[in-house]
């Protein structure tokens, strides 16, 4: 593989507790050529590989694990939830109707 980005550990505050930190193992983007040949002759087409990371430890303070971290570095679990009202005023602002009528 060519043009293989940088690597290595790194260390971020929890996402959760935003106090302890963890280790992470990150590895930077990069391009990555591709090449398709056919009788005419080869063509070179680049596409972009993105950053990867990987969580080392648990949290030290809140104990959350490792998966939960990495979902919400990945930004698949919500760091912070919302309260009913708040759900609410925010459908509201964004100008969805509340109530459905038949």
């Amino acid at each position: 593989m060519s043009g293989l980005g940088r690597k290595g550990e790194t260390e971020i505050e929890c996402p959760f507790c935003k106090k302890a930190k963890v280790r992470m193992f990150h590895k930077e983007g990069y391009y990555q050529a591709k090449v398709s040949r056919i009788s005419a002759g080869a063509k070179t087409t680049y596409h972009w590989v993105p950053d990867t990371y990987e969580v080392l430890e648990d949290c030290p303070n809140c104990g959350k694990r490792k998966k939960e971290i990495q979902k919400a570095l990945e930004g698949e679990v919500s760091t912070k939830k919302l309260s009913h009202k708040e759900r609410i005023k925010r459908i509201k602002e964004s100008g969805l109707p509340t109530r459905i009528e038949v």
